[in-house]
């Protein structure tokens, strides 16, 4: 009998762990589909869309975007908003 108490103790710790870790696991993947993209990678897509060079990034004071200025092969500056959880330039 107590070795049927033990297993069973044993067996729901096992699951109750696993359960655990299967949590974790999940809202970690969560936290990475919402990380932000770095300044660098804000200017390359801005860079590659409109061409030109990249003069500076600022991240925005809400940090939810980058102001990216660029000089065009024209000579035009222009500065770009990139969103910093998409990417979508806007």
């Amino acid at each position: 009998m107590m070795l049927r108490i033990l297993l069973f103790t044993l067996l729901i710790s096992v699951f109750t762990l696993s359960t655990a870790t299967l949590a974790a696991n999940t809202q970690t993947n969560a936290q990475k589909k919402q990380q932000a993209i770095s300044s660098q990678q804000a200017a390359k897509l801005v860079k590659k869309r409109y061409g030109g060079k990249v003069l500076n990034v600022k991240k925005q004071k809400n940090n939810t975007a980058y102001k990216v200025k660029i000089v065009k092969p024209n000579g035009q500056v222009v500065s770009k908003k990139v969103n910093a959880k998409t990417g979508k330039i806007e």
